[in-house]
C-alpha cells in the first residue's frame, strides 16, 4: 500500500503455492525469476504501481486438460497456459450502480443568500483490506472459441486450486476472479484481431453469457463495416441488462512502464525444493476422471464425482470399504446430495459416515434391508415422521414413557413398520413362516402376506412336531369371504368358528389355502418335521439353513417358552426347561432375518435385550 517506511517482503507461501500451481498445470518452471514494477494509476492502488512479474515469470508452457458436460455435447479439450506469475493484489472498487455498494453523500452548499443539498448518488468506494495481498495470475492461451468452453476452462481451474489447496476458488468471496480477453476474426485470417478486456465477472455463468455477447457484438460491427470501432479497452458486464459497457480505454504495454523491482530480492528454486512439492501432489482432477471412467462409470458420473475434492474423497473411502462402485455413485449423486441441497450441508457436515454408507449399501445388496428404508436412513426426516406418527397415536403410553416408565420404549420399538419389509424389497425371496395351531401363528402369516410377500416370492410352512407342541382344537385360519373384515378374499382369522380337529394338521392346508387365495402366484411349500427329542429351535435352525430362507417370520406371545416354539436352552446345552427363550437362540445363530409378529394388546418390550441383534424385529 506504500505506507511511509513499509518495504515489501516476499511470502514464502506464495512461492510454494506458485511452483505447486505451475507443477500441476503441466508448465515449465524458472529456476530464476524476478519481479517488476508495474505502473499505472488508479483508485484501488494508493502508491501508484504494483509489485508483479514482467519478462521471467516464475513458470511458462503448460497445459489444462479439460472435460466438458455432456449437456454441452461432452468432449475432452486441451487449453494452452502462457504463464503463471506471482503479484501483489490491488484494493476493491466498489462501484456497482444498483446501490448495492454505493453511498449517498448529502452536505450543503452555500450560494450567497440561499443553501441547497447535493446528494452524490453511486458514489465511488475502495476497499484496500486485501491491498498487497499475495496473488497468483495465470494466463492462457487464446485456444477457446465459446463461452461455454472458457466458463468450463475457470471451472477445472477452481478444482484444481481447490485439489491443491492453493485457493478456496469461491467467486463470490473474490478468492478466484476471472477477466477474459475477445478478439474475433474473419474466416481464413490467421490474425488475431482488436482485443477487448472484459471484468467484473463473478461467477462462470456470467463468464459464459458475457463472452458470448461480445462475439456477437464485435461480429455485428465486422458486418457492418464498423470493424474500426472495435477497440483495445476494458468493458464491464452489466448483469442486469446482460451486455458489457466501456469503463474505460486500455492500457498497452509501454504504458505499464515495466522496471526490475528494487526493493525484493530474485526467487531462486532449487531442484530438492520442487521435488518435494511435486511429490506432495494430491490426485488431481483430470486424473481422477481418468480412474474412474477406468471404473466403468458413466461420464456424468465422473464429471460430478470429481467436481468437488471432499465428495471424490467421500466416494473412494466408500469404495475402499468394499461398496459397490456404482451403487455407491448412485447414492452420492441422488439422495445424499439432494438431502445437502435440502440442508444446505457440505458432504463434510452430513452425519453419514463413508463405511456406513459402505455398510448400507452392502445390507441393500445383501438384501438385509431395501432401498426404502436406505433412502430414511440417509434422510433422518423420514424416520423422525415416522416416530411422530408413533407418538402422536398412543398419547397415553407417551405420557406414562415421560412419567418415568421407560421400559415402553420396547412398546414404541414395536410399533415402527419395517419399512424395509415393504415395496422395493429384493425379488425371488425364500420366506419361512412357523406355522403351528395357534393365533400368534395366524397372525405371523396374515403379517407375512400383507406386508412382506410378493407374488414371485417362494414361501414355506414349516411345522415342527414334539411332545410339547400345542394341539389347539378351537384354532381356524380361513374364514369365509362373507365374514371377512378384509379386503383380500380369504383372510387369516383367529376365530373359533370351523375348529380343525383335536391333534390333526387340518390347518395347515388351511394356511396354504389362505395363501393360494391371497397370493395366487406365490409358490407355497408345506413342510412337517416331526421329532420326539423337543429340539424345535435346533430343527428350525437347520430347516432355515437347509432350505436357503431369507427370511424367518415367528408368530409370537408374551412368552415363548413352550407356547410357540415348545423349547428352551439354558447353560449353553439345548434341554426343555427354563432359561434363555427359543426366539433368542434362533435371532443368535440364524444367518437370516428374523420377524417377530405380537398381537397387539401384548407385552411389546419383551424381547427388549434382543434389540441388539441388527437382523430382528419386533412387531405388534
Amino acid at each position: 500500500m506504500g505506507l511511509p517506511g513499509a518495504l515489501p517482503v516476499v511470502n514464502s507461501k506464495v512461492v510454494e503455492f506458485a511452483v505447486k500451481l505451475g507443477l500441476a498445470l503441466n508448465c515449465k518452471l524458472s529456476f530464476y525469476s524476478k519481479f517488476d514494477r508495474k505502473q499505472y494509476f488508479y483508485p484501488d492502488l494508493p502508491k501508484g504501481y504494483q509489485i508483479s512479474q514482467f519478462d521471467i515469470p516464475i513458470a511458462t508452457g503448460g497445459y489444462l486438460d479439460v472435460d466438458l458436460p455432456v449437456e454441452f455435447g461432452g468432449g475432452h479439450r486441451r487449453f494452452g497456459i502462457t504463464r503463471v506469475h506471482m503479484e501483489e493484489d490491488a484494493g476493491k472498487l466498489l462501484h456497482a450502480d444498483d446501490g448495492e455498494y454505493s453511498q449517498e453523500i448529502t452536505f450543503p452548499i452555500m450560494l450567497h443568500w440561499f443553501s441547497a443539498l447535493l446528494t452524490l448518488l453511486y458514489a465511488l468506494q475502495v476497499d484496500l483490506n486485501r491491498a498487497g495481498v499475495p496473488l497468483l495470475e495465470i494466463v492462457s492461451e487464446p485456444d477457446m472459441r465459446t463461452g461455454i468452453e472458457a466458463a468450463e476452462y475457470a471451472a477445472e481451474l477452481q478444482r484444481l486450486v481447490r485439489y491443491l489447496g492453493v485457493s478456496n476458488g469461491n467467486m463470490q468471496e473474490g478468492s478466484l476472479r476471472c477477466d477474459v480477453n475477445v478478439s474475433i476474426r474473419p474466416v481464413g485470417q490467421s490474425k488475431f484481431g482488436t482485443k477487448v478486456e472484459i471484468k467484473n465477472l463473478n461467477s462462470f455463468s456470467s463468464i459464459n453469457r458475457a463472452i458470448d455477447f461480445e462475439i456477437a457484438r464485435q461480429a455485428l460491427l465486422y458486418s457492418q463495416g464498423k470493424a474500426d470501432q472495435i477497440v483495445q479497452e476494458t468493458r464491464l458486464w452489466e448483469e442486469g441488462s446482460q451486455k458489457t459497457v466501456t469503463m474505460r480505454k486500455k492500457e498497452g504495454l509501454a504504458d505499464y512502464r515495466y522496471f526490475p523491482e528494487p526493493d525484493l530480492p530474485e526467487v531462486i528454486l532449487n531442484k530438492e525444493y520442487v521435488d518435494s512439492i511435486q511429490s506432495s501432489l494430491p490426485e488431481l482432477p483430470e486424473m481422477k476422471r481418468r480412474r474412474y471412467e477406468e471404473m466403468g462409470l458413466s461420464m456424468q458420473d465422473v464429471l460430478f464425482l470429481a467436481n468437488d475434492i471432499n465428495v471424490a474423497r467421500f466416494f473412494d473411502a466408500t469404495i475402499e470399504k468394499g461398496a459397490d462402485v456404482k451403487l455407491a455413485a448412485n447414492w452420492i449423486m441422488g439422495d445424499i446430495a439432494a438431502y445437502m441441497k435440502n440442508e444446505k450441508l457440505t458432504i463434510n457436515e452430513i452425519k453419514l459416515s463413508a463405511a456406513e454408507l459402505a455398510e448400507l449399501i452392502a445390507s441393500i445388496k445383501g438384501a438385509t434391508i431395501s432401498g426404502k428404508i436406505g433412502k430414511e436412513i440417509v434422510d433422518p426426516s423420514e424416520i423422525e415422521k415416522m416416530v411422530d406418527k408413533v407418538l402422536s397415536e398412543n398419547p397415553k403410553q407417551l405420557e406414562q414413557y415421560r412419567g418415568g416408565k421407560t421400559k415402553l420404549q420396547g412398546f414404541f420399538a414395536g410399533q415402527l413398520p419395517p419399512a424395509d419389509m415393504e415395496a422395493g424389497t429384493p425379488q425371488s425371496r425364500k420366506v419361512m413362516v412357523i406355522a403351528d395351531p395357534t393365533r400368534e401363528s395366524a397372525g405371523a402369516l396374515q403379517y407375512a402376506l400383507s406386508h412382506v410377500l410378493l407374488e414371485e416370492d417362494e414361501l414355506v410352512l414349516l411345522h415342527v412336531d414334539t411332545p410339547n407342541s400345542w394341539k389347539n382344537p378351537f384354532i381356524t385360519f380361513l374364514r369365509k369371504p362373507s365374514n371377512s373384515q378384509y379386503t383380500t378374499p380369504a383372510s387369516l382369522s383367529s376365530s373359533s368358528e370351523g375348529a380343525a380337529a383335536p391333534g390333526g394338521e387340518d390347518f395347515l392346508e388351511e394356511m396354504k389355502q389362505a395363501c393360494e387365495v391371497a397370493k395366487p402366484k406365490l409358490r407355497v411349500h408345506v413342510e412337517k418335521v416331526h421329532t420326539e427329542s423337543g429340539n424345535k429351535a435346533a430343527i428350525i435352525l437347520s430347516q432355515s439353513t437347509a432350505h436357503g430362507v431369507d427370511l424367518l417370520i415367528i408368530g409370537q406371545r408374551r412368552s415363548l417358552s413352550n407356547a410357540i416354539l415348545g423349547y428352551r436352552r439354558a447353560g449353553g446345552s439345548l434341554r426343555g426347561s427354563k432359561g434363555v427363550d427359543t426366539a433368542e437362540y434362533l435371532i443368535q445363530n440364524s444367518k437370516c432375518n428374523c420377524v417377530g409378529v405380537q398381537r397387539k394388546g401384548q407385552n411389546a418390550g419383551y424381547l427388549l435385550n434382543t434389540k441388539t441383534y441388527r437382523n430382528f424385529w419386533l412387531l405388534a
